[in-house]
């Protein structure tokens, strides 16, 4: 009897799992007025940008390039909140050394 709760309970998780991991990979809206305030301000500081996806807790995730530096944004939608803004430099092709 026991082992048959075990189961039960381990197949309800996975089945819920399952569930919340679908609806949290949702394709994030473009034509959200967040996004696209976001896409226009890279694009004033010179940045293309390259990715927009949502993660699996539900944020946005944004992945921009300009000549010289990649940038990572995540934040939180619904609070219209950053959660990082990291800038690094891009790394320089190594080819240019022969």
């Amino acid at each position: 009897m026991r082992l048959k709760l075990i189961i039960a309970f381990a197949v309800l998780a996975t089945a819920l799992g399952v569930y919340l991991f679908e609806e949290n990979i949702s394709e994030p809206d473009m034509d959200d007025p967040v996004i696209q305030q976001l896409i226009e301000q890279l694009a004033a500081e010179g940045y293309e940008v390259l990715v927009i996806e949502s993660t699996l807790l539900g944020r946005l995730k944004v992945e921009a390039h300009s000549e010289k530096f990649e940038r990572e944004i995540v934040l939180a939608p619904g609070a219209g909140t950053f959660l990082r803004d990291e800038i690094s430099p891009l790394e320089e092709d190594d080819t240019d050394d022969d």
